[in-house]
């Protein structure tokens, strides 16, 4: 009950903010990827890692903007938090791990500000809110034909070690629902079920990295969220995880395979 509470509550902000786009919609994501950049930090700590909040954040949210704002922010913004984490390390970090301190905060930041950007990528296109919903229709949909087919019919575990529930069977589950079902609501939309049933195999088949990537540190540091923040669903991080490979690959499929915004 109490996940779906949460879920009744947040996902019609997100579809909200989805329509409006532009400053609401990267409103949002300044808080969703700031949090989770702080989410993944705070695994890194828990890991053992002297791994400071600051620097991940800046970058994280420098890259976010410029992908919004489009003002040749990245160059001087991630060379300048690259220097000054640097110097940071070397003059204050007394810790036995300051290289892994000061590079593994920044990776995750780079992947999670400049994947999420993708959002607003997509967003930015010829009808981008159609695309965008199409988009993460997808994924959520692949999401929920695993979960149930998976539970239903599920023996051979696909990633044991990272995610013991996930299993073969619901990844196949996830495909054909994702495909299926990403076609009927691109061809709602008119602009084609085949473009729409590519876009859901694709996402069905590429996006379980981003889980799994998630899970995979969680597991090294013991954890099952990366937080506690939404109740019934853990942390942002949680909730994003498969939606980060989603923004990039829905991004290029859009633009290059189907050619809008050309």
């Amino acid at each position: 009950m109490v996940r779906l509470i949460s879920a009744a509550i947040l996902l019609p902000l997100a579809l909200y903010m989805i329509f409006r786009g532009g400053w609401w919609l990267y409103g949002l994501l300044v808080l969703f990827v700031g949090v989770a950049t702080g989410e993944y930090v705070r695994l890194l700590r828990r890991h053992g890692y002297a791994a400071p909040y600051f620097f991940a954040i800046l970058l994280a949210e420098a890259l976010l903007a410029d992908l919004f704002l489009s003002i040749g922010l990245t160059r001087p913004a991630v060379a300048l938090v690259f220097l000054a984490s640097l110097a940071w390390h070397v003059l204050f970090d007394r810790s036995k791990t300051k290289t892994e301190n000061w590079l593994l905060p920044l990776a995750g930041a780079v992947y999670i500000g400049w994947a999420g950007g993708h959002l607003l990528l997509i967003r930015a296109l010829p009808n981008g809110g159609y695309l965008l919903f199409n988009a993460l229709g997808a994924v959520w949909l692949a999401d929920t034909g695993a979960y149930f087919v998976g539970r239903a019919w599920g023996k051979h575990h696909l990633a044991p070690q990272i995610s013991p529930k996930k299993t073969w069977e619901g990844y196949a589950g996830g495909i054909v629902v994702a495909g299926v079902g990403a076609a009927i609501i691109a061809g709602l939309g008119g602009f084609g079920w085949v473009y729409g049933a590519l876009l859901g195999l694709l996402m069905a088949a590429l996006t379980p990295l981003g889980d799994l990537g998630i899970s995979m540190i969680k597991r090294e540091v013991g954890v099952k969220d990366t937080s506690n923040l939404i109740p019934g669903h853990g942390g942002v991080l949680d909730r994003i995880d498969s939606l980060l490979p989603a923004a990039i690959i829905g991004y290029y499929y859009f633009t290059w395979v189907m050619g809008i915004g050309a």
